[in-house]
């Protein structure tokens, strides 16, 4: 299974170059996608952000997000709620991005959603984020899309 970030799970519910590429994943997926209960607040921001801004039509942001808390029901995924373990884990991301030469500067949302995939045993993250990418990489998670050279 995969752990999905925002940045990813975005493109299934809205219309981007990419989205296909996306859901194609979820298609092949056999299991639930995994992801942070902090995706949910993040999806809602980034649909209503994209509704201001003339990228979706009016009232589409609402209509998407519930379409993405119906997943949710459904078990087209499961949220990786932030416990402990994701608070530990939260604190060696960040230690480990900090203390690599060069240090990997990373955000809180990212480290969380990193620390999130860890404590969930995950092992691919599917992300669009560069700066997440770039941390997981380092940590090494696999890639989705794959990097390319």
């Amino acid at each position: 299974m995969r752990y999905w970030d925002t940045s990813a799970l975005l493109k299934l519910f809205t219309t981007e170059n990419d989205s296909t590429l996306f859901l194609a994943q979820v298609v092949r997926s056999s299991t639930p996608l995994a992801t942070s209960e902090l995706a949910r607040m993040e999806m809602w921001t980034a649909l209503r952000r994209k509704e201001s801004e003339g990228l979706l039509g009016p009232g589409d942001a609402k209509t998407s997000f519930a379409k993405f808390d119906l997943g949710a029901v459904q078990g087209c995924w499961r949220f990786v709620i932030l416990t402990d373990a994701v608070r530990a884990e939260f604190e060696r991301v960040v230690e480990q991005c900090g203390s690599h030469t060069p240090p990997v500067f990373i955000r809180t949302l990212e480290a969380l959603h990193i620390a999130s995939a860890r404590a969930a045993g995950e092992t691919a993250i599917v992300a669009t984020d560069k700066r997440l990418r770039e941390a997981a990489a380092l940590l090494g998670f696999q890639l989705f899309p794959a990097p390319t050279p």
